[in-house]
């Protein structure tokens, strides 16, 4: 999805008109980044639209809609006046007998197609090269491409605007029909400003042919521009509407040629659904029909610059990765310069944790301390530990992490997962332990209990999936809503797996299941002593997973620490948390033996570490010189860790 600057510096600036998404999500990572859906340049991130717990870009977004700049100069309150109609201005026709709805479409739908070439630039090589967050997931997400993005609130008022857009096009196709169909002296008043007294509304139908012929013209070769201007040239095409002589099936045919000689063979099956659907319309003079192959002609347009862009994605993924620290060094040196984000805060929190890093090392054994080179790095592990760790969820993460935070959201809400996970294990022994039983096979009852869990969580987190794809419900809280919402069928799979042990009876009775879903609850809804010991606990575990994964990254390249992302640990039979197995695409298939014998969690907290250390390597080369060890390296040469 994005060369762009991942994910992207996609919201970055905000206006321009779109529908695309793309990096957004499927089963292979997506990006929603498409139509210029607000985020618009691709080049820069506006923290002001980010969600507080979440540092979500947002779309693409439509540019603003022209507003009237007028004000009343008199303290009376006056009715905003209706814009003269322009020369070019249609009458709606009484005798047509459209709804007033219809009528109301025709004057206040928006005037150009959802797909333009405007919203389709930020598809262009060079804001894909510009987007800072796709540059960003491109480290992370190998599968990364652009998709629409029509989720959310966002997609749904993009999905209504090109609705009534369309059906507005129905309505004025309809007038077009029924003009031609009048005697000449009626047919020449009514396409006149007011003709017959009647409503009048702007035609839809030459931008719509000119922004077809500006859209194809940037998807085929030079060569094919000629023909491009000669068939769709506007002028033309609306005399001939107006005559009512225009062979909209002759022009689907030809369009239908063009575009199956520079599409990829999958999108020849939309061309040819597009010639039949109009064809079908001019034969029933059925407007709507027309109208619906003129939306499947412009999805095949969009569908192609896709294609085109997501090919250039593939094809210049390692120089992406490769000039990550160079690019986003240079990026960010330049809005601390013009005052663009404010950094105070992070560098405090960082000397912060850098102080209570010193301190705990100082209450431990000299020989249990990170190495004196890695401890800079280390206060950095510790420090954003902390808040994924945390009871409560952060407001937010430093600043400095603004094109990471979606992928530390993520991380945090597995973290979470585990650790309730954990408590509800810990539930099911408690209570077998007090029926005076024991469990002889363990570890088989613990991965054959976790499997069970984790589908009743519905759709779990795949640590391998892409940053930020997390459902609407905002898993990200501590507890999860899912964990919430699931409650009863947890305390109830728990009670089914302590009769089992205790050899009670099959049907579960109230006297089992009410004191576990009590203590459930209690433990999930409060920072408990026992939260917090498997805090502590799942502490220790990630952050020497982290460091560990840290030394050995230190000396790669972006490139290569990607690639190591794809030779870690063999997911176990049940995967990482609220998952299945990882995809052959993301796990080589064989893996060395010392690593074949992790049980899930271990799995999981590799996983965890190998993601975090990945993400904090690439933030310490280019905040360290910059930020949080300017002082100490302004005269010295950047130590190796750097």
């Amino acid at each position: 999805m994005d060369l762009q600057g991942t994910k992207e510096a996609r919201t970055q600036e905000e206006g321009a008109e779109g529908t695309l998404d793309a990096y957004g999500a499927g089963s292979s990572r997506s990006k929603e980044y498409h139509k210029n859906e607000g985020r618009d340049s691709h080049a820069h991130e506006n923290p002001a639209n980010v969600h507080p717990l979440r540092r979500r870009q947002p779309s693409f977004a439509y540019p603003p809609g022209a507003r009237s700049s007028g004000t009343s100069s008199t303290s009376t309150p006056s009715r905003p006046r209706e814009p003269s109609p322009s020369p070019e201005a249609v009458s709606i026709p009484q005798a047509l007998g459209l709804s007033s709805r219809d009528q109301r479409l025709l004057c206040k739908a928006r005037r150009h197609p959802p797909v333009t070439k405007k919203t389709l630039s930020e598809l262009d090589l060079p804001c894909i090269m510009s987007n800072i967050n796709l540059r960003m997931d491109a480290n992370f997400d190998r599968d990364l491409h652009f998709k629409p993005d029509l989720d959310g609130e966002k997609g749904r008022r993009k999905r209504k605007e090109a609705a009534d857009y369309w059906d507005s096009m129905a309505s004025e196709i309809a007038i077009y029909a029924f003009q031609a169909a009048q005697p000449a002296d009626t047919a020449n008043a009514s396409w006149s400003p007011g003709g017959n007294g009647n409503r009048t509304f702007e035609p839809r139908l030459p931008g719509m042919f000119e922004t077809l012929q500006e859209v194809i013209k940037t998807l085929v070769p030079e060569r094919d521009h000629p023909s491009v201007m000669q068939n769709l040239e506007v002028s033309l095409l609306m005399q001939q509407v107006r005559k009512g002589v225009l062979d909209m099936v002759a022009l689907a045919t030809w369009l239908a040629a063009l575009l199956k000689t520079h599409c990829a063979p999958m999108r020849d099956e939309w061309a040819d659904r597009m010639v039949e659907q109009i064809t079908d319309g001019s034969q029933s003079q059925d407007p709507k029909e027309i109208v619906n192959g003129l939306q499947t002609l412009f999805a095949i347009l969009e569908a192609m610059k896709l294609d085109v862009a997501n090919h250039q994605i593939r094809t210049f993924r390692v120089l992406l990765i490769e000039d990550t620290v160079p690019f986003l060094t240079e990026y960010f040196e330049g809005k601390i310069n013009r005052g663009g984000i404010q950094i105070e805060s992070a560098r405090q929190w960082y000397i912060s944790a850098r102080d209570t890093a010193q301190q705990e090392d100082e209450q431990k054994s000299p020989t249990s301390s990170q190495p004196d080179d890695m401890k800079p790095l280390d206060a950095l592990f510790r420090g954003i530990t902390e808040h994924l760790l945390q009871f409560e969820p952060p407001k937010d993460f430093p600043e400095t992490f603004l094109f990471d935070s979606d992928r530390l959201w993520q991380l945090r809400s597995t973290i979470q997962n585990l650790i309730n996970l954990e408590i509800a294990w810990y539930i099911f022994e408690s209570y077998v332990h007090t029926q005076k039983r024991y469990l002889s096979a363990r570890d088989e009852t613990y991965s054959t209990f976790r499997s069970r869990i984790w589908s009743l969580m519905e759709d779990g987190v795949d640590l391998n999936s892409r940053a930020g794809s997390a459902d609407d419900d905002d898993p990200y809280l501590r507890g999860g809503v899912r964990w919430l919402q699931n409650m009863r069928s947890i305390a109830l799979e728990i009670a089914r797996f302590a009769c089992a042990a205790c050899c009670l009876d099959v049907v579960v009775a109230d006297e089992v299941i009410t004191p576990i879903e009590a203590a459930l609850e209690w433990h999930l809804s409060n920072e408990s002593d026992l939260f917090r010991y498997f805090q502590n606990t799942m502490r220790e575990k990630v952050l020497t997973a982290t460091l560990s994964s840290a030394r050995k990254y230190l000396p790669l390249s972006p490139l290569a620490i990607c690639e190591s992302q794809r030779t870690g640990p063999q997911p176990p039979s049940t995967g990482p948390a609220g998952s299945t197995p990882a995809p052959s695409s993301t796990a080589p298939s064989t893996t060395p033996s010392s690593q074949s014998s992790l049980n899930p969690q271990q799995y999981d907290i590799e996983r965890i570490g190998m993601r975090l250390a990945h993400m904090g390597v690439l933030h310490w080369r280019v905040w360290a010189p910059i930020l949080y060890l300017k002082d100490e390296i302004a005269d010295l040469d950047p130590p190796a860790f750097i």
